[in-house]
């Protein structure tokens, strides 16, 4: 359990146990549904308020760079009467970062613990989103990748991360997208539970979460439309590859005609037989045809 003292206080537990748990229902009085639930992670973003104080659980975009993709990262709040609790599952960077930020500049503490739980409430949301933001940089880096190789006769190689990075947008697009009803909850209820002068706080929340969402969305339209030119450019490389057999199978076919009419046995059958350079002869034959015919091909951007 970390405490940060001032005007305000900021207590953040990770993994909280029972003895951690036992305290914070006999200090604030928190319902044991709300103590259960706060044992383990929630399965769904909510805002509830119950009397004196208000439960918020946030899901955010954790990239896992083993598994290549986004998974969910969760931070519950409890805002209580000159008080916030935060609880987390694991080490959250944005959770880390401001209590580095209190512990280091005297100043940025004042800010944060110095006015009312709006505030700080506001600047632990806010390192969230900000978080979020950035986990969309690794994205970015893909994309760019993709975009520089597009057209380099890598349609195979990009299928591969094209896929990755699609999947990896879709995990972060769906729950990020999953707390729009947070940040719509908050800029309703907010000011009622707070203080009508809370409300700009809520609503430069929901812009910021607008912005996430909007980068995402665009991301998102930009890695389809790379998809659907990748899949053009290797269709129109297959056609061709076909489009070669195809031609090369036409130039053989009379050739083995030509050739199959020499093996009939017949009396007036002619060259084979009657000249001791039959074979050459016919290889000559063949070899002139294939010739014409590869020129005529090759004019008409056929091979």
């Amino acid at each position: 359990m970390i405490i940060k003292k001032g005007k305000v206080n900021w207590i953040n537990l990770i993994r909280p146990n029972e003895k951690e748990l036992a305290a914070l229902k006999k200090e604030f009085g928190i319902h044991p549904i709300i103590i259960e639930e706060l044992s383990q992670q929630s399965a769904r973003s909510k805002v509830e308020i119950y009397g004196n104080y208000m439960y918020i659980v946030y899901h955010l975009p954790v990239y896992d760079s083993k598994e290549r993709v986004s998974r969910r990262g969760e931070v519950d709040f409890l805002v209580i009467k000159n008080t916030v609790i935060t609880v987390t599952y694991e080490p959250l960077e944005p959770i880390q970062m401001l209590e580095e930020k209190i512990e280091e500049n005297e100043h940025y503490k004042e800010r944060l613990l110095s006015a009312d739980t709006t505030r700080l409430f506001y600047y632990l949301m806010e390192s969230c989103l900000l978080f979020s933001l950035r986990q969309l940089r690794h994205i970015d880096e893909k994309v760019e990748d993709i975009r520089n190789n597009l057209f380099q006769n890598k349609e195979k190689s990009l299928l591969e991360k094209i896929s990755y990075v699609k999947r990896d947008l879709l995990s972060y697009y769906l729950i990020t997208k999953s707390q729009t009803s947070i940040f719509n909850s908050l800029n309703k209820v907010g000011p009622d539970f707070f203080g009508g002068h809370t409300k700009v706080y809520f609503s430069d929340l929901e812009g910021d979460f607008l912005k996430v969402m909007q980068s995402c969305e665009n991301y998102k339209e930009t890695i389809e439309s790379f998809e659907h030119t990748n899949t053009q450019m290797l269709t129109i490389r297959m056609t061709k590859v076909m489009q070669r057999f195809s031609v090369l199978a036409f130039l053989t076919f009379p050739i083995m005609v030509f050739l199959a009419l020499f093996t009939i046995d017949t009396s007036s059958r002619p060259i084979v037989g009657h000249t001791p350079y039959d074979f050459w002869i016919l290889a000559g034959i063949v070899a002139g045809a294939l010739l014409i015919m590869a020129i005529i091909f090759k004019r008409k951007d056929w091979l």
